[in-house]
Formats: C-alpha cells, sequence, structure tokens
C-alpha cells in the first residue's frame, strides 16, 4: 500500500511553528533607529536657531539605546502579542490589522482618560509605532522564521535605511538643496511689538531707534544668566556674506541698548518673512550645561 506523499508547508518546517511575535522587539527598534537617522540627516533643512547639533546628544545616545530596547519589549508584550494571538485565534493573519486598530483604540481611551492626553493623537502615537512590529511578527509567524532569520532580514533593510539617510544628508550638505534661509528683512519690519516665553519677555521696538524691554535676557559681569527690564535703543545691522575681519555670519541682528542693563545679546532674525523670528543663544558652548535659544514672535 502506497500512502500519500504530504508535503510540509512553511508553519510545519523544522517541527515546530515559529513563535507569534518573533522580530517585533527588532521592528520597532530598527524604525526608531532609523527616525533618528532621518532627523539627523535632515538638520540643514531646519533652523537650528544658531545651536547646531549638541554634543550631548551623542552623549545620550546609550541611554536611549537602552531606553528603546526597553520600550521595544514592553510594546511586545502590551501590543504585538495581544494582536498576533487574537489574529492566529480567528485563523488569519489578515485579521492583525483590526485587532491592532482596536487594541490601538483601547489603549488611547485608558491613556486619555487617566492623563487627560486628546484622544487622537494618542492614538497616532500608539498605533504608529505599532505598524511595523506587527507587520515583522505577521511575516515570521507565516513564514516561521526564527529570530536569528528576522536579526539578518531586519538587520539587512535597517543597513540600507542608514546608508541611504547618509547618502542624503552628504548630497544636501554638498548641494545645499531645500537649505534653511533665514529672511532678509527691511529695517521697517523689525519695527513693532515682539513677545516671547508665553509672554514674559516683551520688545517694543520703535521707529526712531527707541526701545522697550521687558524681562529681557542679559549677561551679568559674575556669568551668571538674567533678564532685565528698561528703555533704550536699538539698531539694525544686515547679514555680511563677505566674511573678513567683521564677518557677523549670515543673519541679520538687532542691537539692543537699555540703560541699567549692561551687556545684552545680539538678536538673530529667523523663522520666515511671513512669520519672522528674533533669537539669541543661552549657554556657552564650552559650558557643560546645554545651550538653548530664546525666541521672540511679532505679535
Amino acid at each position: 500500500m502506497v500512502l500519500p506523499e504530504v508535503h510540509e508547508g512553511p508553519a510545519e518546517r523544522g517541527g515546530r511553528r515559529s513563535p507569534l511575535a518573533t522580530g517585533s522587539e527588532l521592528a520597532f527598534m530598527a524604525q526608531f533607529i532609523v527616525a533618528g537617522a532621518v532627523f539627523l540627516a535632515t538638520s540643514g533643512l531646519r533652523d537650528d536657531h544658531g545651536l547646531g547639533i549638541d554634543s550631548g546628544v551623542f552623549a545620550a545616545i546609550p541611554v536611549l539605546l537602552l531606553a528603546v530596547v526597553l520600550a521595544a519589549y514592553l510594546h511586545r508584550v502590551l501590543f504585538t502579542l495581544p494582536v498576533m494571538a487574537l489574529a492566529r485565534a480567528l485563523g488569519s493573519r489578515w485579521w492583525a490589522v483590526p485587532w491592532a486598530a482596536a487594541i490601538a483604540a483601547a489603549y488611547a481611551g485608558w491613556a486619555s482618560s487617566g492623563w487627560d492626553l486628546p484622544y487622537g493623537w494618542t492614538v497616532l502615537w500608539i498605533a504608529g509605532p505599532g505598524v511595523l512590529p506587527v507587520v515583522a511578527a505577521s511575516y515570521a509567524h507565516h513564514r516561521s522564521l526564527g529570530w536569528t532569520a528576522m536579526v539578518a532580514r531586519v538587520g539587512a533593510v535597517t543597513g540600507i535605511a542608514l546608508l541611504v539617510c547618509a547618502l542624503g544628508a552628504f548630497l544636501q550638505g554638498r548641494t545645499g538643496f531645500a537649505a534653511y534661509e533665514p529672511p532678509g528683512l527691511e529695517r521697517d519690519q523689525y519695527v513693532g511689538d515682539w513677545i516671547g516665553g508665553g509672554g514674559a519677555r516683551k520688545l517694543k521696538l520703535g521707529e526712531n531707534g527707541e526701545a522697550v524691554a521687558d524681562g529681557m535676557p542679559l549677561v551679568e559681569r559674575n556669568g551668571l544668566w538674567d533678564s532685565c527690564s528698561g528703555t533704550g535703543t536699538w539698531t539694525f545691522e544686515p547679514r555680511r556674506e563677505s566674511g573678513g575681519l567683521f564677518h557677523r555670519g549670515p543673519r541679520d541682528r538687532v542691537t539692543l541698548s537699555i540703560e541699567g542693563c549692561g551687556r545684552m545679546r545680539d538678536w538673530q532674525v529667523a523663522g520666515t518673512a511671513e512669520r519672522p523670528e528674533l533669537f539669541c543663544v543661552i549657554g556657552d558652548p564650552e559650558d557643560l550645561h546645554p545651550r538653548y535659544a530664546v525666541t521672540l514672535h511679532r505679535v
């Protein structure tokens, strides 16, 4: 008697089915690594307000990676595993999508009610990072792939994405394509009221060079950052592109001289011609404390 030949499917090869969420944590970590690379690669398209990339960001990379690893395994337990278990219970991997949406909606409802968060954005923040992990888990489960095989596949895709980011950043830096360009305003376009810090900082620039400051940052002789209010004058200095001894950089500047405030900072233009900003950088590049920009907006 000849028995019929039995063909093994992908799920039975190797004697067992693959775990439900194989590789989901790898996909979760990879998407955040690539997102960070995209952010760095596109830095030339944004206005950095004279700060550049703080070296403290690179020092914090090990801590950030550890946080991403912990978040990946937490996401695997709370999101991907329930989605895959419910999809398997219904006998079709295509049920993973509606189950993922349902679980994201449930978590978002709990988070928004407990912490008073906007429901729509909470759903996006929960479901968005969960798309690729669920897709990776579904792919691995359908093809009975083990963790090693998923490491190779996710690593290859991540490596290609990082190379694309590096190449894009190099080309953008060399060509200046879509690079941010600060607006070039005329002097009379600075006249008016400027406000920042949620209303804590106010500056009024008059047509005849008069200035009224309230809560503006300054540099004291002892080196401590402080604020000052008073009246005085302001001058406008357009950008200088030619360099040389008196090169001041590629931005227009507003210099304040407020009585009783000592030495104040130059304010540089940022934003766009339609929505201009003035900013100054707080902090010393050689100091251990992080620098940040104080920004004023036109009223």
